[in-house]
C-alpha cells in the first residue's frame, strides 16, 4: 500500500513540475511579446494558457484521490495540501499572463519608454521568481524559497516606479491616458504573478518544515 502511495506522490510531483514548466513557458512568451511588441507571441501566450486548465483539474483529482483512498501521515498531508494551494497559484499565473497578452495586443509600440523598460524588467523578475519557487518545491530547498520571498521587494519597487511615471503621464497628456492605464494594469498583473510566486515558495517551505511563513 505504501509503495502505491509513494508512486502516486511521485506522479503528483511530476504533474506539479509539468504545470510549473507550462507557467514558466507562458511567462517567457509574454515577456518576449512585451519586449518586441510581438503580436504573434501574445496570441501564442493566450493559446498556451488553455492547457493549464486541464492540468489543474488533473492535479486536484489526484490530490483528492490520495486524501480519500490512502491514509497519509503528517508529512504527506503537507505535500498534498501544499500542492492543492500551489496549483491554484499556477493557474492564476496562467490567467494573468493571458490577460497581459490580451492587453498587449491593444497597445501601440512603446518599446523605448522608461515605463515599458520597467515593465519588461518586472516580467523578467517575476519569471525568475516563479522558476525559483518551483525549483524550491521540487528540491525541498528552503533557502531557494526564502530567496524568492526576498525578490518580491524588487518587483514591488518597479511597480511603484511604473505607476508613478504613468500617473504623471496621464496628468500631463490626457491623450495618452488610455494606453497609460493599460500599462498600469499590465504592471499590476505582473506584481500579482510575483505574489503568486511568493505563495508557491511559502508552500514549498511548509512542505519541509510544517510552518507557514508570511
Amino acid at each position: 500500500m505504501r509503495k502505491t502511495f509513494d508512486a502516486e506522490l511521485q506522479e503528483l510531483n511530476a504533474e506539479m513540475i509539468d504545470m510549473a514548466a507550462a507557467a514558466e513557458d507562458v511567462i517567457d512568451v509574454v515577456t518576449a511579446s512585451l519586449s518586441a511588441s510581438d503580436r504573434d507571441a501574445a496570441k501564442a501566450a493566450i493559446d498556451m494558457t488553455r492547457s493549464m486548465d486541464q492540468m489543474e483539474r488533473d492535479i486536484e483529482n489526484r490530490c483528492l484521490r490520495l486524501l480519500l483512498q490512502q491514509q497519509p501521515v503528517a508529512r504527506d498531508l503537507r505535500t498534498i495540501s501544499a500542492a492543492l494551494k500551489m496549483v491554484t497559484d499556477l493557474q492564476r499565473i496562467g490567467d494573468q499572463c493571458a490577460n497581459i497578452a490580451e492587453i498587449s495586443l491593444l497597445l501601440d509600440s512603446q518599446t523605448g519608454s522608461q515605463a515599458m523598460k520597467d515593465i519588461r524588467a518586472m516580467s523578467q523578475k517575476a519569471g525568475v521568481m516563479v522558476k525559483r519557487a518551483i525549483f524550491a518545491y521540487a528540491n525541498r530547498d528552503t533557502g531557494a524559497a526564502h530567496a524568492v520571498v526576498d525578490l518580491d521587494d524588487e518587483v514591488d519597487r518597479l511597480f511603484s516606479a511604473v505607476k508613478g511615471e504613468l500617473v504623471e503621464l496621464i496628468v500631463q497628456n490626457r491623450e495618452e491616458a488610455d494606453q497609460a492605464i493599460d500599462l498600469i494594469i499590465i504592471a499590476k498583473y505582473l506584481e500579482r504573478i510575483a505574489d503568486h510566486a511568493v505563495n508557491i515558495a511559502q508552500w514549498a517551505i511548509y512542505c519541509v518544515t510544517g510552518e507557514l511563513v508570511g
